[in-house]
């Protein structure tokens, strides 16, 4: 699975609609040499209220910037929260 894109709720950065992409999607980019670039912003985690970091990726050609999400595969799919504001790559954790 290379990119999940949203067609429940919509998730909004700055009122503009992100698509997901998980690890794996990530890497395949990588693979297959495409250009990417991420940040990370904060957002309020709906589950315990705390103020967390979330990563965002920009791919080259693509029209809306991608959130990292868990494979819906292997886990619950939801949006990757980090406690801390990760130093290193996202996927080399």
């Amino acid at each position: 699975m290379d990119e999940v894109f949203n067609v429940g709720e919509t998730i909004l950065l700055d009122g503009e609609p992100l698509s997901l992409v998980t690890r794996a999607g990530v890497e395949a980019w990588i693979d297959q040499g495409i250009r990417h670039s991420y940040r990370y912003d904060q957002v309020r985690d709906p589950l315990d209220g705390q103020m967390k970091y979330r990563c965002i990726f920009e791919k080259d050609g693509a029209d809306v910037p991608f959130v990292l999400v868990n494979s819906p595969s292997s886990g619950d799919g939801r949006v990757v929260l980090f406690d801390q504001k990760p130093d290193a790559q996202p996927l080399r954790q």
